[in-house]
């Protein structure tokens, strides 16, 4: 039996499918340049992925073409031109000579350019011929182009939906959510990706897995517009965020003012190695209506409080009558907030406006809210809800406190009880007691200087850490008090309680978020973000109602966290600013834009098509086998053609249009010739050398004769081979 023979189809297909992955690979190069560099890099960095990895695929592929030589031999190579590539570019920037001959703006120019080539090409010629001899390295090879992608756009993270500037930035100002436009680059980069996975030789398999890809990304396309875009999970170990349990619109939530609901946060959890997931996510915006500043240095956002004691640690009550200043639902309607202190002596009205970036599992306000209503939401794509708060907020320092009794008179007996309920453990008592002996004698026997002169021993005593290890113990407070006194917010709170209860003073642990004054900067708008997640101790004064004493550790273990973007602070808050009226009109506006950008990108997606398919045509000679050659040969020939001016009519015969070409072209009809011995079966078909001999042939001619206007003309038409026949 003789053997099968090799079908030589395969390295033809084989080398379109290297072109697709130097293209896939070009486009990688470019986007990771835009990310770094001035747009004369661009160009550099896609010619030096491109003929990395064509150069690669060609000297890699064991039994093709090329020069078969050793993997180390030619990763040394590549070694060599990266070394070679950045000391020459260095050159052109650092050396006197070549500034002088060819200027400092040029040289800089061409050291970039130089730069990027010499980076580019030897890095994808290395994976790329690591690729072709090894599966596992084709597969670092598509992590380290994922990798790539992801460090051009890493900034968006975390829902920062302005990053990268220069996206954000440009779709910002035209009314367009920047958010589509990195789904867009999430489905380019998947096609990107599976472009480097194929590993089919037969072109129409390459495109039914590109269409089917095509379906799938619609699909997920059309799915994000339905569902919304999956949200980072900030602040969720203190429990604040995620969907009420019973649902929006569920009764029982919704029952009465008062109510505790269902869906109300239990207790706070004493975590060892605590992690604060998602600190840079932005959670919430907030709009003051009025210019505030709060006397504590710091905005408090309650949004529960824990106050009865279980006998391990604070939970939230479960009385109906305490507690009634925390507002327990969102508002369907307007409602007021039971047991709210009133707007007088020392408090005044603040009207401020809240948009959810996440979900949350209850309602969160300023210091103490008054009234709650819904409101306006300017983008629902952007806020999971919106709606508006009077708070009765504090203006009043520590120094007009003072002198303020415990409590109030209109609290029974069990009420105050269960404020001051502590733990039975005597140390709290005694180190209460040993916290208060600093205080002047006419200062001892006052609530509030007894608070802040326990305040004052855990600052300077205690130390902020989130990896500590009290979560197991009987009493984690006492732990943490008693021990190495080295916890986070939550172990602060319940100390602090413990000790102001020990004292008599009614006390509570409250939740929610902190955000330092500072980090509103000079505008309206208060970003908070999941590193905002807090928990305090607030104490009752008579007159004053709540009033939070909040412990602040001067030392601390952990990193500080960095302050808010300033720029995403802005673009939120005027986001959730628009009145209905001006969101009418920005809509206008975008659907005006839209509708041209939309408009722009298809064209150049048309364009860029044409020119693929026009270079594509023009370069398969150059890779096709035998059997296929002459058939490309004689396309990119009758492309040649028409760039000159010359079409073959309709209905004309491929000998009369030879012979009508001749005059530009004396080689094209034996190019012809050529052609139709291969296509009908005739001996009379050359060598693929004879071949690509013609082809170079008519193309001389072609450009001596024809009109260098209509050449200049063609070469910028991307569809001068829509008209070849």
């Amino acid at each position: 039996m003789s053997a099968p023979k090799k079908s030589a189809a395969a390295p033809a297909s084989g080398r379109r499918v290297a072109l697709l992955r130097g293209a896939v690979l070009a486009m990688v190069a470019i986007v990771v340049a835009w990310r770094l560099t001035v747009p004369l890099g661009l160009l550099a960095a896609a010619l030096g992925a491109f003929g990395g990895s064509l150069l690669a695929d060609r000297l890699g592929r064991k039994g093709g073409e090329g020069p078969e030589l050793r993997r180390p031999t030619l990763l040394l190579l590549a070694a060599l031109a990266l070394f070679a590539g950045f000391q020459l570019a260095r050159a052109f920037v650092s050396s006197e000579l070549i500034g002088s001959l060819l200027g400092p703006v040029p040289a800089l120019h061409l050291g970039e350019i130089l730069l990027w080539a010499s980076l580019v090409l030897p890095v994808v010629f290395a994976l790329r011929l690591a690729a072709t001899r090894s599966e596992t390295m084709a597969v670092v090879e598509v992590l380290f182009v994922g990798g790539a992608l992801a460090f051009a756009f890493a900034a968006h993270r975390e829902g920062m939906v302005h990053r990268p500037l220069a996206v954000g930035d440009w779709a910002w100002s035209r009314g367009l959510d920047p958010l589509w436009i990195f789904l867009g680059v999430g489905l380019l980069g998947t096609f990107l990706l599976a472009g480097l996975l194929i590993r089919e030789v037969r072109v129409e398999r390459v495109k039914l897995h590109f269409g089917l890809l095509l379906l799938i990304a619609l699909a997920l396309f059309l799915l994000v517009q339905q569902t919304g875009v999956p949200k980072p999970d900030p602040a969720g170990d203190l429990g604040l965020t995620g969907k009420p349990e019973n649902g929006e619109g569920d009764e029982e939530q919704q029952a009465g003012e008062g109510g505790q609901g269902q869906n109300q946060l239990d207790e706070l959890e004493f975590k060892d190695e605590y992690q604060n997931r998602g600190e840079e996510a932005p959670v919430a915006v907030v709009l003051l209506h009025d210019d505030y500043s709060p006397p504590p240095g710091a905005y408090y956002f309650r949004q529960t409080a824990f106050s009865q004691w279980n006998g391990r640690r604070l939970i939230a009550s479960t009385r109906d009558d305490l507690d009634r200043d925390v507002a327990l639902r969102f508002p369907l309607e307007a409602f007021d907030v039971a047991a709210a202190p009133t707007a007088g002596d020392g408090r005044r009205a603040l009207r401020t406006t809240i948009g959810l970036l996440t979900d949350h599992v209850r309602p969160f306000a300023l210091d103490s809210p008054a009234r709650l209503e819904p409101a306006h939401n300017p983008d629902a794509l952007r806020f999971q809800r919106v709606y508006d708060v009077r708070s009765n907020v504090p203006i009043l320092s520590y120094d007009a406190l003072l002198g303020l009794p415990a409590g109030s008179e209109d609290w029974s007996s069990e009420t105050f009880d269960q404020y001051t309920e502590a733990p039975s453990d005597p140390r709290y008592a005694e180190l209460a007691e040993k916290s208060i002996a600093v205080l002047d004698p006419k200062w001892k026997d006052d609530p509030l200087a007894r608070a802040l002169a326990i305040k004052l021993y855990l600052d300077q005593n205690g130390i902020y850490s989130r990896k500590s290890k009290h979560a197991e113990a009987p009493d984690p407070t006492a732990d943490f008090l008693f021990g190495d006194l080295t916890g986070y917010c939550v172990h602060f709170a319940h100390a602090a309680v413990y000790l102001f209860r020990t004292l008599g003073i009614p006390a509570r642990v409250a939740a929610g978020y902190a955000v330092p004054e500072s980090e509103r900067g000079s505008g309206s708008a208060i970003l908070i973000q999941g590193k905002n997640a807090h928990a305090w101790p607030e104490i009752y004064l008579g007159g004053a109602g709540w009033v939070v004493v909040d412990i602040a550790p001067v030392t601390s273990l952990d990193q500080p966290d960095p302050n808010a973007d300033s720029k995403l602070q802005q673009m939120l808050g005027e986001m959730l600013r628009q009145s209905p009226e001006e969101e009418k009109l920005r809509d206008q506006l975008r659907g005006r834009w839209n509708f041209r950008f939309w408009i722009m990108w298809l064209l150049l997606l048309a364009a860029l098509f044409g020119y693929a398919v026009k270079f594509y045509r023009a370069l398969a000679p150059q890779f096709a086998g035998a059997p296929r050659l002459h058939r490309v040969a004689y396309r990119a020939a009758l492309d040649h053609l028409v760039e000159a001016g010359r079409t073959r009519r309709a209905g004309e015969s491929r000998e009369d249009f030879a012979r009508r070409a001749a005059d530009l072209s004396p080689s094209f009809p034996e190019l012809t010739a050529q052609h139709l011995g291969q296509a009908l079966g005739s001996r009379r078909t050359g060598p693929a050398d004879e071949v690509r001999r013609l082809l170079g042939a008519v193309r001389v001619e072609l450009a001596g004769g024809a009109a260098r206007w209509r050449r200049w003309l063609s070469a910028f038409d991307p569809f001068t081979w829509w008209r070849s026949r």
